[in-house]
């Protein structure tokens, strides 16, 4: 039986992939992860985990990742190592998409203890702390705790995105390679 979404918007996000990544989901109709493309195998299967609990519709396939707010392409150094990429422009469900903080998530990446501040970090190293290091991580999860900070940037994941939600394709060259031409 197919779930039904609730009555609810869809919201805008924003995601970076490779023009190959792009293509090939223009043949196939829909863009999702992909195992071959995971540096951190460990860290995305705990997050595929978190998504299982806590999306609903949630279809168990690798994440594609999105931002909340359309990133800066030539400050976020999203080029590095690519030499053609597409910013996709997406309208998703918000129960869909598991929202997250970028800098946070790099304790999960590090596989390390998510510390609110030096106290907390000595008690975990000491092994004094009343939290496990896995449930420090979900902390990257609340996002009430940071909502003051200037600096925060949002991320989210989303299972398999169908083309029907990409509402705008921008093609974008590596900065060295554009010389004479401008994309944003």
């Amino acid at each position: 039986m197919k779930r039904k979404y609730p009555a609810a918007s869809t919201s805008k996000y924003w995601t970076i992939q490779s023009l190959s990544a792009w293509e090939q989901a223009q043949q196939t109709g829909f863009l999702e992860g992909h195992i071959d493309h995971i540096s951190y195998p460990e860290a995305y299967h705990w997050m595929m985990d978190q998504m299982t609990e806590r999306l609903p519709f949630y279809d168990g396939s690798y994440p594609v990742w999105v931002w909340k707010e359309k990133p800066d392409l030539l400050q976020l150094n999203h080029f590095t190592g690519r030499e053609q990429c597409v910013c996709l422009t997406l309208s998703l469900h918000p129960l869909n998409v598991l929202l997250s903080d970028f800098q946070e998530w790099h304790s999960v990446l590090n596989n390390t203890f998510n510390a609110v501040d030096h106290i907390e970090w000595e008690e975990f190293r000491t092994g004094c702390s009343t939290l496990t290091k896995e449930q420090s991580w979900l902390r990257i999860f609340d996002l009430d705790r940071l909502k003051h900070e200037e600096d925060r940037r949002l991320q989210g994941v989303t299972g398999r995105v169908r083309l029907q939600q990409v509402l705008k394709a921008e093609y974008l060259v590596e900065p060295s390679l554009a010389k004479r031409y401008y994309y944003c």
